[in-house]
């Protein structure tokens, strides 16, 4: 692994009874850096994003964010800089757009649920700053009404949305599972200039999606996962004309004998 990696995996293990969805899978993601996650279904993506997120215990290797041990709760891992977005959009129905945005802000500053609680109860999503803040980032991403409440907003919106949660608490580190599914020419415009933005700001963004053209005109470096194994990284156009691709893709999986 190269130094002046933000976030690293390594030797990352996770099993479901008698099934092995990963199996000593090294990662690392860098400053400024988008890497792309791809693979078949069943490859073992969402899952690397579980345990990396919290949402699910490794059962071997080690994470670190930023040179720190990366574990816990999620929301132990977001205070650390750590953000994700996920396959189905989980956002608070009955908040609007500003107050969904803000509670990302919340996540990243409190030490705990409790405190993020607290801080809400104290008035920060009524307040004219925090919900101006708020308003300005969702209307720069497309959202333009901040008092919609988000469980009447259409697919593609609330990927936008929590995608716009997620860059609020200005992450080191923004987990993306399937952010362009279901969203319109120009969400899908709004999420990429989101990606974007975090890669400016020197921070790193894991991609999942299944469309592998859009991970290619988006990520430096791709990996390519097959029955929870890394079978090759490189470049998206190095990955794309590999043999490993290939199999993986149109012979049926990766032969590693």
């Amino acid at each position: 692994m190269a130094d002046g990696a933000l976030l690293r995996g390594t030797g990352i293990g996770k099993r479901y009874g008698g099934v092995t969805a990963l199996d000593g899978v090294d990662v690392e993601v860098r400053a400024g850096e988008v890497l792309g996650l791809i693979g078949p279904n069943g490859a073992g993506k969402t899952t690397l994003m579980d345990v990396v997120s919290g949402a699910q215990d490794l059962d071997a290797g080690t994470l670190t964010l930023a040179g720190r041990p990366l574990a816990g709760a999620p929301w132990r891992r977001a205070r650390l800089g750590l953000a994700r977005t996920f396959q189905h959009p989980q956002l608070a129905s009955e908040l609007t757009v500003a107050e969904n945005v803000l509670t990302g802000r919340l996540a990243a500053r409190h030490s705990s649920v409790r405190g993020m609680a607290a801080s809400m109860l104290r008035g920060l999503l009524s307040t004219a700053t925090g919900r101006d803040e708020c308003a300005r980032l969702a209307a720069d991403m497309g959202l333009d009404d901040p008092g919609r409440l988000a469980g009447e907003l259409t697919l593609g919106e609330k990927r936008v949305l929590e995608v716009v949660r997620a860059l609020a608490q200005d992450p080191q580190v923004m987990l993306l599972d399937e952010p362009f599914a279901g969203a319109d020419a120009t969400g899908i415009a709004a999420i990429m200039e989101a990606i974007r933005t975090v890669r400016r700001r020197g921070h790193g963004v894991v991609l999942i999606d299944h469309s592998v053209d859009l991970v290619a005109s988006l990520a430096e470096r791709v990996v390519l996962l097959d029955s929870g194994r890394v079978v090759f990284e490189g470049t998206p156009e190095e990955c794309l004309a590999s043999s490993e691709m290939r199999a993986v893709y149109f012979g049926g999986g990766y032969d590693r004998t």
